[in-house]
């Protein structure tokens, strides 16, 4: 599909590389956020006037139900955070977990891995 949104191509043969993926996924996704929240609370804003099936309750029935729908899109909100959130978290990790290595490795006559920042 050419409309799809993507980080581009996941190589991983270089630090600058694997940073670079996780920049641009934290990028492309990280206006989601803002977006769903406000989105969360137009929808409540609107479903609370939808007209009560129980004109006893007052519409209280409505509002509560709408903030219930609602939430489920802020929760998904807050999925875009853990996602951008891990997507950094990604990155420091390997600086973390393989820099040593790297670095030890790169005195050796191995063309493997750039350790380039």
């Amino acid at each position: 599909m050419s409309g799809e949104l993507s980080f581009g191509d996941p190589e991983f043969f270089s630090t600058s590389q694997i940073r670079d993926y996780c920049d641009r996924g934290a990028k492309l996704i990280r206006p989601l956020y803002n977006e769903l929240h406000i989105a969360a609370e137009e929808m409540e804003a609107v479903l609370r006037y939808v007209p009560s099936a129980n004109p006893s309750m007052g519409g209280l029935d409505s509002r509560v139900r709408a903030k219930f729908v609602a939430s489920h899109m802020h929760r998904s909100a807050d999925a875009v955070e853990v996602a951008v959130t891990s997507l950094r978290k990604t990155y420091m990790s390997f600086r973390k977990h393989f820099i040593a290595e790297l670095e030890a490795a790169s005195g050796k006559k191995r063309p493997a891995f750039k350790f380039d920042g």
